[in-house]
């Protein structure tokens, strides 16, 4: 099959949180389909993708650097002018890129590795996919209740107008992805005569197989994009409500926070018991080196990769309940749970204290990311969901090198 895969971030190399869904999903449709990309991203990073994989596919750039001052005028004036923030994944070049390859290429199925690119124009006649890494409306109004400053009116207001926009981005597209039950069934509650299936994020087990690091006592670990408002949020929750209370208990406990563009604000909060990495090349050795992982987020949706790689790392994780929501994680079973500060605390502290109780969570957690995580599971599912529309569509459906796999009946992912 001829697919046209459409991404709003760069999906090599896979350090955003973004990539880690779609760069899995590229490289499970190159194995069967001819695929070409088009994406938002700069030139050093077409030259990354080129290096790597301008032999197996044909990649299109859409270059959308600007100035950190243009983009925030940018935003000013999308609020200006009635319309939300997520409005900048609209370009003009990106359309005419679009417009472009459709008219140079027959292509038999195109792949948005997010609805709310659902801002351009697609040719009605091919089937389009939409995949979904969350409800974005609904994490902005988890946000918005959760936030208590003078910036609480301006997310009620980013809510309103994202969840218009995302609704009416969501219309041209013949099938949705969701990656969560919980994200299928808002989207249902809104969308009631919209295909929608469910494929939920994977890990790359091999990758993310054991360091043989020595894990150093009374060490936390917290992985994520730091700009990401949920993640940057969490940790400053963390930090304000959580760390000290362990502190109370384990004055030598310390945090190990890692991820890339981590704010002036949170870069200030390190001290001996705080470090801010700040982008990393690999962040295993940091997994590998924390006794505790914690996810200590208030914020978001669909499913957080984050886990399923301490999973797959063997790191015994301490999460709110909306932190592992979407995994196949249960309290005292193959994790700790606690929504309040107090809760989390005695949580980690207990961790610390329990090599026991470390080794049980964490081994469950690993036979559970083995049984239900794998990306070439998940890249079977999405061909089917890919094979369901062309059959529809009466489309011609070859792959490149084999027709499309199926999945033993136990494996399907599909709602």
């Amino acid at each position: 099959m001829k697919m046209l895969m459409v991404f709003q971030f760069a999906p090599y190399p896979a350090d955003l949180g973004p990539a880690k869904r779609n760069f899995p999903f590229f490289q499970e449709n190159l194995k069967r389909h001819d695929v070409t990309v088009l994406s938002f991203g700069t030139p050093e990073e077409k030259q990354k993708i080129d290096a790597v994989f301008g032999d197996k596919c044909r990649v299109v750039y859409v270059n959308n650097k600007r100035p950190r001052a243009l983009n925030f005028l940018l935003r000013i004036w999308l609020l200006l002018t009635g319309r939300s923030s997520y409005r900048r994944f609209y370009s003009w070049k990106m359309q005419r890129a679009i417009d472009q390859l459709v008219k140079e290429e027959q292509f038999d199925l195109i792949h948005c590795c997010t609805t709310m690119l659902g801002y351009h124009k697609f040719p009605r006649h091919i089937p389009l996919v939409g995949d979904t890494h969350n409800v974005e409306y609904d994490a902005v109004y988890r946000a918005y209740k959760q936030t208590s400053s003078f910036v609480k009116p301006y997310f009620y207001w980013e809510y309103l107008r994202v969840k218009q926009e995302e609704l009416q981005n969501c219309e041209p597209f013949h099938v949705m992805i969701a990656t969560t039950q919980q994200d299928y069934k808002k989207f249902r509650a809104v969308l009631p005569n919209k295909k929608i299936h469910i494929i939920p994020n994977g890990v790359d087990l091999a990758f993310f197989q054991n360091q043989k690091v020595k894990e150093e006592e009374r060490t936390l670990v917290f992985t994520g994009l730091m700009s990401y408002y949920p993640n940057n949020h969490g940790i400053l929750y963390f930090l304000d409500e959580i760390f000290p209370l362990i502190l109370e208990q384990a004055p030598d406990a310390k945090i190990t926070i890692v991820g890339a563009e981590p704010p002036k604000k949170l870069q200030r909060r390190a001290s001996d018991n705080i470090t801010v990495t700040g982008f990393v090349d690999d962040v295993k050795p940091y997994f590998a080196r924390g006794q505790v992982f914690v996810i200590p987020l208030k914020i978001g949706g669909g499913i957080r990769g984050k886990a399923l790689e301490a999973m797959a790392m063997r790191r015994p994780i301490v999460s709110t309940t909306l932190g592992c929501e979407g995994i196949n994680l249960k309290h005292e079973d193959s994790a700790l749970f606690a929504d309040t500060p107090e809760e989390f605390a005695q949580a980690v502290i207990r961790m610390f204290n329990e090599p026991e109780l470390r080794t049980r969570l964490t081994e469950k957690a690993y036979r559970n990311v083995l049984d239900g995580y794998s990306w070439e599971v998940n890249g079977l599912a999405l061909d089917r969901v890919y094979q369901s529309l062309l059959d529809k569509h009466k489309a011609p459906a070859l792959s490149r090198t084999h027709s499309f796999a199926e999945l033993p009946e136990g494996e399907q992912k599909l709602a």
